[in-house]
């Protein structure tokens, strides 16, 4: 798989977070996540490495990829909401 089918599945990813946080957020009176702090989002994002350990450890690493693409996504989300800072590439010699 390359990068570029990667982050298409990334972004299929993040549709789809959108859709169930809307959908949670009707049912459940949910906060916004633009409220969220980055440290939420990092609760977040371990409580689903937990998962992927888990399976990992079950030699089941397909789920184990499903719960690193939701980690994923939930680090962009979180980039979409407080930023994402600029990574400065060394010069080459």
């Amino acid at each position: 798989m390359n990068r570029k089918e990667v982050y298409e599945n990334l972004d299929i990813e993040r549709d789809y977070q959108d859709i169930k946080v809307q959908t949670r957020r009707v049912e459940q009176n949910d906060v916004p996540d633009t409220d969220k702090s980055v440290a939420e989002w990092v609760n977040y994002m371990e409580y689903h490495l937990g998962v992927a350990k888990n399976m990992i450890s079950q030699l089941n690493t397909s789920g184990a990829l499903g719960e690193i693409r939701k980690v994923t996504a939930l680090g962009v989300r979180t980039m979409e909401i407080h930023g994402c800072p600029k990574r400065i590439m060394p010069e080459k010699d």
